[in-house]
């Protein structure tokens, strides 16, 4: 029966490479055997996503993928469906043979691509506007010296002759035994070299410091996640890469400013006079700068002035939410000899019982 790969991984024959490697990761993704919630399942992913290996290893080859638009076959399929296309077969050396074991293949198949997730912490005013900001990190990377070329200096086990097992045989008193355990040299691994590339020994990849320039959008806010695709460790065993996931932690107060969701709240202080009677007053905000606001006559201790339109800019929109600046009147601790007299005479036009007793310097001095 032939198989439609570009049906496995449901894409027209007329595929390019890269919505090849989308279909492809989208689908590994999707079936991979962790995600499995139940036996059952696991099974069933796993067939499925030895499948989306093999159609992806033909159709990501331009090679082998002209032989299958031509032929609707590949040559040499019984050693692709063994080796090239990661099939983990520990489950049919166990029915086999009675043990399980280890494999690189379970190796290569976990190890196909990875994922990080980055915690940055940022300052209320970056999160107030857009920034831009650099994160440093060790990503493994294709090994350049040897780019992965490994299969020209690899040679047979010398040991099992590549049949991945040793047969050792006894004499017991139950007559002879057999015991079959895999091949100690190679493991199973078909990966035996002549020489041994200096860079990375055959580990594939090495470490490479490496910059990314972040760009952080003004409505970023905490546990947020920023998605950059691409830009972790390369994979073993195939061409694609892991993603950065950035999530941001921010700090969400600084110097009497504060930021709730998308909108800021201040907290200003103001003279009784003013409180009293109608005034306009500039007020210096951390961080947003100068603001001109209006005090209306026979303000309120906690009352609250919004200014619409001038708080955070939302994730949905490009409209920002409001400032709110909460007002406080301060009491004043000393008077002048002239501010007294006055607050006196306002006393007694309200007919208020006040203490006017005179401090022992205001005795001395008048």
């Amino acid at each position: 029966m032939q198989i439609n790969y570009y049906e496995i991984l449901q894409i027209e024959k007329t595929a390019t490479k890269e919505e090849i490697k989308k279909a492809y990761r989208k689908l590994a993704m999707k079936y991979h055997p962790d995600r499995a919630s139940n036996e059952e399942d696991k099974k069933k992913f796993e067939e499925e996503f030895k499948k989306i290996n093999e159609a992806y290893a033909v159709l990501s080859d331009d090679e082998k993928r002209k032989q299958y638009d031509t032929f609707w076959t590949v040559w040499g399929a019984s050693w692709f469906s063994w080796g090239w296309f990661n099939v983990d077969l520990s489950d049919i050396f166990s029915e086999f043979f009675g043990w399980g074991f280890n494999t690189n293949s379970r190796k290569r198949q976990e190890q196909r691509w990875e994922d990080l997730e980055k915690i940055v912490n940022i300052d209320l005013k970056t999160s107030i506007y857009w920034w831009k900001e650099k994160i440093e990190l060790n990503k493994k990377v294709t090994c350049k010296k040897c780019n992965w070329v490994w299969w020209e200096w690899k040679k047979t086990c010398s040991k099992c002759n590549w049949s991945w097992h040793i047969t050792y045989t006894s004499q017991s008193i139950f007559g002879v035994i057999q015991q079959t355990w895999v091949c100690d040299v190679c493991h199973w691994s078909w990966e035996t070299f002549e020489k041994v590339c200096e860079t990375c020994h055959w580990e594939k990849r090495v470490l490479e410091r490496r910059t990314i320039d972040l760009d952080i959008p003004a409505w970023i806010n905490s546990w947020m996640v920023i998605k950059l695709e691409w830009e972790w460790n390369d994979g073993i065993w195939t061409n694609l890469s892991g993603d950065l996931y950035v999530k941001f932690i921010v700090n969400l107060e600084e110097k009497w400013l504060k930021r709730v969701d998308y909108d800021l709240f201040y907290e200003i202080e103001i003279d009784v006079v003013e409180a009293v009677l109608w005034t306009k007053k500039e007020v210096n905000i951390p961080i947003i700068w100068k603001r001109t606001i209006e005090i209306k006559q026979w303000t309120q201790a906690w009352e609250v002035i919004q200014i619409v339109w001038d708080g955070v800019k939302h994730i949905d929109s490009d409209k920002k939410w409001d400032l709110y600046i909460k007002i406080n009147i301060k009491i004043p601790k000393k008077l002048s000899k002239k501010e007294k007299e006055l607050y006196l005479e306002i006393a007694k036009e309200k007919k208020l019982n006040v203490n006017n007793h005179k401090g022992i310097f205001e005795k001395i001095f008048g």
